[in-house]
């Protein structure tokens, strides 16, 4: 497959290009980028050609499949040009700011017959995986309440101007939110059906957020995300059994069962699955190191019809929309999905 990447900033840089590097039989052929240095950096670390311009690039006939890795405000424009370039589309979240340009690039996805996946790369993260199919498997009962955080501290000084301001796709709901959204549709397997938002624009626009989300079932999730808090993700699921928490900074996943005889709980045994190892090892030399990019690229490569689509992505996006009224209007907001 040989792949042209849109956008060559820091998630490009840092996440996309040594995942596409570690693929088989991919290989970066073009760049697009408007900033002369992040381009001229792309092209060095890639050895491929580089364009000032989205359009330049979509027209090359030897780019078989793009990653759209630009400021949000633009993905939807973007994807109907790759759309219409017939191009393979992987769309990094969320795939909009709006209702109507989502509608708008799955129509023209649709009537292009081309495949699009989205950015969701948790869907792939081993510990994701893990804790959904435990779930699944009835782990600790019935679920009855989650709660997630996910902070990424940004200095106002060293802020992407896009993540400025909401307009641009900026803000912790459509930047960090969104990810945990759809990760929590997909672990749980259960639709978001309402919301609560309290937002803080401290010393940008929407730097944190509480959320509380009512489930089909019922179950409440409370969430927290922040530009302003240092960094941590956990997602913890409580059953009428037990515990489950899953930490990606440190690379766990926990279990916690009621004690069998006697009061309180206790923590089980976890052993890791042998096809995970690698990724475990790696970690002891780069305690940062995240395979789900790899992975899931891997699988776009390999034409995963598993990989979170646009309708996922439009689901994320219902639920962002419907925090952000209910914290201008400062009550609960059901999600509409027509």
């Amino acid at each position: 497959m040989r792949v042209g990447v849109i956008g060559c900033g820091a998630v490009s840089h840092y996440c996309h290009f040594p995942a596409l590097a570690r693929i088989p039989d991919v290989r970066v052929v073009a760049v697009a980028d408007p900033d002369e240095a992040i381009r001229n950096r792309a092209i060095r670390t890639t050895g491929s050609i580089g364009f000032k311009s989205a359009e330049f690039l979509l027209a090359n006939t030897e780019v078989d499949a793009v990653i759209i890795a630009t400021p949000p405000a633009t993905h939807a424009d973007l994807g109907v040009m790759a759309a219409r370039a017939g191009k393979l589309i992987y769309l990094e979240k969320p795939i909009a700011t709006g209702i109507p340009d989502a509608m708008r690039l799955s129509r023209e996805v649709e009537d292009a017959g081309i495949r699009a996946a989205v950015g969701f790369n948790r869907q792939s993260h081993p510990l994701f995986k893990r804790m959904r199919a435990m779930l699944a498997d009835g782990a600790i009962g019935t679920v009855r309440a989650a709660q997630t955080t996910f902070c990424e501290p940004v200095p106002r000084d060293g802020m992407p101007r896009w993540k400025v301001a909401r307009s641009n796709g900026g803000g912790v709901l459509l930047d960090l939110a969104s990810h945990h959204i759809d990760a929590i549709r997909w672990i749980i397997g259960e639709e978001i059906i309402s919301v609560r938002c309290d937002v803080k624009s401290d010393e940008s626009e929407h730097d944190s957020a509480s959320v509380s989300m009512t489930l089909t079932s019922g179950s409440i999730v409370q969430s927290f995300y922040s530009f302003r808090s240092g960094y941590a993700e956990r997602i913890t699921v409580f059953g009428d059994a037990g515990m489950l928490e899953l930490d990606r900074h440190r690379g766990s996943l926990t279990l916690t069962r009621s004690r069998r005889a006697g009061y309180g709980s206790r923590r089980s045994l976890m052993v890791p699955h042998l096809r995970d190892m690698p990724w475990k090892l790696r970690r002891l030399v780069r305690p940062a190191h995240d395979p789900s990019y790899h992975l899931a690229l891997g699988a776009f490569a390999r034409n995963d019809s598993s990989l979170p689509s646009l309708a996922d992505g439009e689901a994320s996006l219902r639920v962002v929309v419907a925090a952000e009224e209910s914290a201008t209007q400062g009550r609960a907001i059901d999600v509409t999905y027509a």
